[in-house]
């Protein structure tokens, strides 16, 4: 075990959507802050090669686009952001174990493919911006999934 104190890890958001705001920031923090949030906002305007553009500048990506389907489309999506370099991506673990293990096979296979570390894939259980009424009202599942 470590017993040595660790400084917490920033994670600086890159919620924008433009590539040359998202790209400033990088630059301005950088030498302060290595790890950039990529999420929904950025990732949509301007597509996976932003994960790139990052990578390049001496950045480690966190890709917070939340993946949540059947576990082979989540395995092919894990698969592709883990060969592009991402070093962290959330996953909804409402997907079901069997999805969580299909993601966690799959940033392995990626990123062996790629040649780089598997990233850590992080299952998101209830996102913070929802109140018990917005809870119970979209997870009304109180019989059996088959019913």
């Amino acid at each position: 075990m470590d017993t040595q104190a660790r400084t917490p890890e920033i994670i600086a958001a890159l919620d924008v959507e433009d590539r040359g705001e998202g790209l400033r920031l990088v630059e301005a923090l950088s030498g302060t802050i290595s790890f950039f949030k990529l999420g929904s906002r950025l990732f949509t305007a301007e597509g996976p090669g932003m994960a790139r553009e990052i990578a390049d500048r001496g950045g480690r990506v966190f890709l917070d686009l939340k993946f949540h389907d059947i576990p082979a489309t989540v395995a092919g999506s894990v698969r592709a952001a883990s060969a592009l370099g991402v070093r962290m991506m959330t996953i909804h673990a409402s997907g079901g174990l069997e999805m969580m293990r299909a993601a966690a096979e799959a940033a392995a296979e990626g990123a062996a493919a790629a040649g780089t570390e598997p990233p850590l894939v992080v299952g998101v259980t209830v996102l913070t911006s929802l109140s018990r009424e917005d809870f119970d009202a979209t997870t009304p599942l109180a019989g059996d999934v088959a019913d």
